[in-house]
């Protein structure tokens, strides 16, 4: 459905009506699960290099296992802290608009991405719902055009908040009820094509 709108010149522009949108959910236990290797190695790593400078120096006195302690934790810890509240902010501010024929959307904190699909560009919509997605009715849905390919790409630093959930593809991902999402969506694509 077109909107006739007038801007300040009253020139008139046709706009178009928002068709449904959507918002990620978050779970937080589900954000510090995947970070845990992550988690892992940074307290390994900042233990051992951070820790492993200061006992050089001698600031602790020699032969002590403070600095590599204190750290290992500080790592342990702050990884975590960061990735949730990254995820968190993240989440909060992605929203994917679908209209009659495009899909728009804006996401990320740290830093942001806006972006705009057609759906004529899209080769194939697919419905991905993990273990963990499946126990709170949530799943991602992938629409892969000419320019991202057919899958999505693992990134490490998503989980950590940084970057954006869909810069390796166009992910709508953590949403609820995601049959009929996905059939809503692959409707609109498919009503594009013909």
């Amino acid at each position: 459905m077109l909107l006739q709108v007038r801007d300040r010149d009253d020139t008139i522009m046709a706009t178009d009506n928002e068709a449904f949108s959507v918002r990620p959910v978050f779970i937080g236990w589900i954000t510090l699960l995947i970070q845990l290797p992550l988690q892992l190695f940074f307290t390994l790593w900042s233990g051992g290099f951070f820790g492993g400078m200061i006992e050089a120096t001698g600031l602790f006195g020699r032969g002590s296992n403070m600095p590599f302690i204190v750290f290992g934790a500080t790592g342990f810890f702050a990884v975590p802290v960061i990735a949730y509240f990254g995820r968190k902010l993240n989440y909060s501010r992605t929203e994917y608009r679908f209209f009659t024929d495009r899909l728009e959307f804006e996401e990320g904190f740290f830093s942001i991405n806006e972006k705009v699909i057609r759906f004529h560009d899209v080769s194939e919509v697919t419905l991905h719902k993990g273990i963990l997605q499946r126990i709170y009715g949530l799943g991602t849905i992938y629409l892969a055009t000419q320019a991202t390919g057919s899958s999505g790409n693992f990134n490490p630093f998503v989980a950590l908040g940084f970057g954006n959930v869909s810069a390796s593809g166009v992910s709508v991902r953590d949403v609820t009820d995601p049959d009929q999402m996905f059939e809503k969506i692959r409707g609109l694509v498919d009503g594009q094509r013909g």
